[in-house]
C-alpha cells in the first residue's frame, strides 16, 4: 500500500505553507470541493514522491470546519492509492470501530484527472483511498 498524500486541514494556508518552508508558488493546483465546502491545495513533494493536500474549509458547515476551529492546522487523514474502492472498503468491513465516512467524485489533475475517493474512520484515524477513473 502506497501513501499518495497527507491531508492537512488548515485555517490559514499561508501560515501552514510557512511552517513547511514553502510559499504559494509551491501549490500545483487548487480545487474547490462544493460538496464538502473545502478548497483543496495540492503540493507535490518530489523527494518523497508524495503530495500534501491542504484542506481549507470555506464555510462554517464545511466537512473540516470543526477540525480547523479546534486545531488551526493538523494532520487530518492519510491518502492511499487504490485500484478498487470496494476492495479497500472491504478491508475494514469487520474491523471493530471502523466505519465509512463517505465516497466522493472530483476532478484533480494533480492526482491524474477524475478521481473517486473513499473515506474510512478507524478509532479516530481517517484513511482516504483514491482511485483514478478509467
Amino acid at each position: 500500500m502506497r501513501i499518495q498524500h497527507l491531508g492537512i486541514v488548515v485555517s490559514d494556508v499561508d501560515e501552514t505553507l510557512a511552517a513547511f518552508g514553502l510559499d504559494r508558488s509551491a501549490i500545483a493546483e487548487t480545487v474547490h470541493d462544493p460538496i464538502q465546502q473545502n478548497d483543496l491545495h495540492f503540493i507535490h513533494l518530489p523527494d518523497n514522491n508524495c503530495w500534501l493536500e491542504l484542506v481549507e474549509p470555506k464555510s462554517d458547515t464545511a466537512s473540516t470546519a470543526t477540525f480547523a476551529r479546534k486545531f488551526g492546522m493538523g494532520l487530518h487523514h492519510l491518502g492511499f492509492d487504490s485500484a478498487d474502492l470496494d476492495q479497500s472498503e472491504a478491508l475494514h468491513a469487520d474491523r471493530p470501530g471502523a466505519f465509512t465516512l463517505g465516497r466522493y467524485h472530483i476532478e484533480v489533475r494533480s492526482f491524474g484527472g477524475r478521481i473517486r475517493t473513499l473515506f474510512v474512520a478507524i478509532k479516530g484515524l481517517i484513511l482516504e483511498y483514491v482511485k483514478v477513473d478509467d
